[in-house]
């Protein structure tokens, strides 16, 4: 099979959209599937085929960064707004929303409360490459 453009684009969203807010992520690969999926339905690729495709483009530059940024924030509609304020003071507001957040340490929440870290990690993260541009 030849992958067009629109299909490695779609490869590059449903990537995307499937690693959301998150920088590192190691269960992504079968949420990137069915979003391809949704995308290129009549396209019958397995989770390594697309995996592999993805590092393939990433890696040999077929999209400049431009391009890549571009398919990103139309992956991740928050990405967009973040980068559409472009005003330090918008900044803050994803610090903040990241201090809300409720951390209750109780022995049978383990679980919630990791989910919860990686939630803050995520968005000051990303509050972090925002003042970096």
């Amino acid at each position: 099979m030849r992958w067009t453009k629109s299909m490695n684009e779609n490869a590059l969203r449903a990537y995307y959209r499937a690693k959301g807010e998150e920088t590192v992520g190691i269960a992504y690969r079968a949420r990137m599937h069915c979003f391809f999926a949704e995308l290129e339905p009549s396209i019958p690729v397995t989770e390594q085929n697309l995996a592999d495709r993805v590092r393939y483009i990433m890696r040999s530059k077929i999209f400049d960064d431009a391009e890549l940024e571009r398919l990103r924030r139309e992956a991740i509609p928050s990405s967009n707004e973040s980068a559409m304020a472009g005003d330090a003071t918008d900044q803050h507001p994803h610090v903040e929303a990241a201090m809300d957040l409720p951390v209750v340490v109780d022995s049978n929440d383990d679980e919630m409360v990791s989910h919860e870290l990686k939630q803050m990690r995520s968005i000051l993260e990303e509050a972090i490459l925002e003042t970096q541009f």
